[in-house]
């Protein structure tokens, strides 16, 4: 079905209406590429970790594309889940892509969580690098701040591991 387009005054935007799994589906899957190109365009200027932030974000979208094509995301638990409760969490959208995927089989869910978590994303806490390359932290226990300057390498590496991930979700399609 095509969406809507509706302009809205207050701010001049151009806003899309969409309306089933398949249409929000495919849009993660556009701001997803748009992220990466966005990652790729920042780490050629050195800017690695604005670079960071969108590699982190195209994973984020990928995983959301993938959730939104295997539930109904026009439920409201999930409609919920998408768009208020998770945010712009990968690791929360992670974790719901592996309920989803391994349904109640703790055992799926295990062996899934050790190839994605473990294997393809090297135990990254995503929340926190998401905000560490951002903004300054601040540390109770030292009474002062820590900021995360990036580098090319680590922005390889979050490069690579969105290749990895994309991978993987490519052939959980074909299970």
């Amino acid at each position: 079905s095509e969406g809507v387009f509706i302009l809205c005054n207050i701010w001049d935007l151009l806003i899309y209406s969409i309306k089933d799994n398949m249409e929000v589906a495919d849009t993660y899957l556009r701001i997803a590429q748009k992220d990466e190109e966005a990652a790729i365009e920042l780490e050629k200027q050195k800017l690695y970790n604005q670079s960071a932030y969108f590699y982190i974000q195209a994973m984020e979208k990928q995983v959301k594309n993938h959730i939104a094509r295997k539930v109904d995301i026009t439920n409201e638990y999930f409609a919920n889940k998408l768009s208020k409760t998770m945010g712009h969490s990968l690791d929360e959208s992670l974790e719901l892509l592996l309920r989803i995927y391994s349904g109640n089989n703790e055992i799926l869910f295990q062996q899934m969580q050790e190839q994605l978590l473990h294997q393809i994303l090297k135990d990254v806490n995503f929340q926190f690098l998401h905000n560490s390359v951002r903004y300054p932290i601040y540390k109770y226990k030292f009474k002062d701040y820590d900021f995360n300057e990036l580098t090319i390498e680590d922005c390889y590496k979050l490069k690579e591991m969105l290749a990895l991930l994309k991978k993987y979700l490519k052939d959980l399609d074909r299970v």
